[in-house]
């Protein structure tokens, strides 16, 4: 056998085994979390919920024999009227960071059965950066320096301060105008490390906007625009959604972007304290969080997740696009949802005075 057949050989084993672990891993679940009726999930539209649909839901269903149903957007106002009716409609939601930990506080969900999601999934398998007692990890999405390859054909940018540095990169540029995760931007490009962002130094963030603020050629109030100025060029950098970003690269457009000095945030799955199927939904949790299922969800929508055993299962591409792969995770900083919790009313007050003098 040569090195090439033996190579092969060894590709197809270890195919063989990886499929063979992962069919008894979906058996496993499947009889842990067996039961009936059904759960409501409140999720976003479109093509997410498609992907979340055929990758997580339907197994579920095929799995367990309980039943998803989906339905419309997760609204923290809708949840707290229907817990004040006593009428709770919604089993499980797809929160972000804020609306989950406000959500909390307001006593309006439960606790996350660990201890379930622990029989499927082993604890050590789960990312415990992304954790919450209230909330399991759903994805992951990031913040990245964007950048236009034809403008910066050689010396790219490579950090915030550059970002910055008019001078050495002279061009068009782009900011999200919202102050999450934009003070965290400016800190970083003033020489704040990562782990020392918090508490977020406001005045130095300001003072550091001040800087760029002559300098931003687009201030984007909607993220749909970045794909337009992605595909048109009318920027040269730009703070970016990583998202956004990876799919106008795979598109074949002149974009690139780094990973240094990225931010992430973090989404969770929540269940209201009087959710009506909240066995299911923690079922449900618990059967997302397996390694085969992330790794597959990834496929379709290059987001973080929370089990770090589905890395293993993803190609090198998709790792590399991923905010909390092993390799991105260290040059990454997570953006503090407890923190913005505390102080977004007297941030947004002071954003606000800021930018309309812009």
């Amino acid at each position: 056998m040569n090195r090439r057949e033996l190579l092969a050989a060894t590709a197809f084993a270890g195919a063989t085994l990886a499929f063979g672990s992962r069919a008894f891993a979906a058996d496993d679940a499947a009889a842990t979390l067996k039961g009936s009726g059904k759960v409501v999930v409140s999720t976003w539209g479109g093509s997410y919920v498609d992907a979340q649909t055929k990758v997580f839901f339907k197994p579920f269903t095929d799995a367990t024999g309980i039943e998803v149903v989906t339905t419309g957007t997760p609204d923290a106002a809708k949840l707290k009227l229907m817990q004040q009716s006593g009428n709770v409609e919604w089993d499980l939601l797809d929160a972000e960071g804020q609306m989950m930990l406000l959500a909390a506080k307001d006593d309006l969900i439960q606790k996350v059965n660990y201890d379930l999601i622990h029989k499927v999934t082993p604890a050590d398998d789960l990312l415990t950066e992304a954790l919450n007692e209230y909330g399991f990890p759903s994805v992951a999405f990031g913040w990245v320096l964007t950048w236009n390859t034809d403008t910066y054909k050689s010396g790219a940018p490579g950090n915030w301060a550059d970002f910055w540095n008019v001078e050495k990169f002279p061009g068009r540029r782009a900011v999200y105008a919202n102050p999450r995760p934009l003070l965290e931007v400016a800190l970083m490009a003033d020489g704040v490390p990562h782990d020392k962002l918090y508490p977020l130094d406001i005045d130095r963030a300001f003072k550091k906007l001040d800087e760029l603020k002559p300098h931003v050629s687009v201030w984007v109030e909607n993220t749909g625009q970045f794909d337009v100025l992605l595909q048109n060029a009318e920027v040269d950098m730009m703070m970016g959604s990583l998202g956004r970003s990876t799919i106008a690269k795979g598109k074949g457009l002149p974009v690139d972007y780094t990973m240094n000095d990225g931010l992430w945030q973090q989404s969770y799955w929540i269940v209201p304290k009087d959710a009506p199927n909240a066995e299911n939904a923690m079922k449900l949790i618990a059967w997302m969080s397996q390694a085969q299922n992330e790794a597959e969800f990834v496929k379709i929508y290059p987001y973080g997740m929370p089990n770090k055993k589905s890395y293993d299962l993803m190609s090198a591409e998709t790792k590399a696009n991923i905010p909390t792969s092993p390799q991105n995770l260290p040059m990454q900083a997570q953006i503090d949802a407890a923190w913005w919790t505390a102080n977004n009313e007297e941030v947004n007050r002071r954003w606000l005075d800021w930018y309309s003098k812009r």
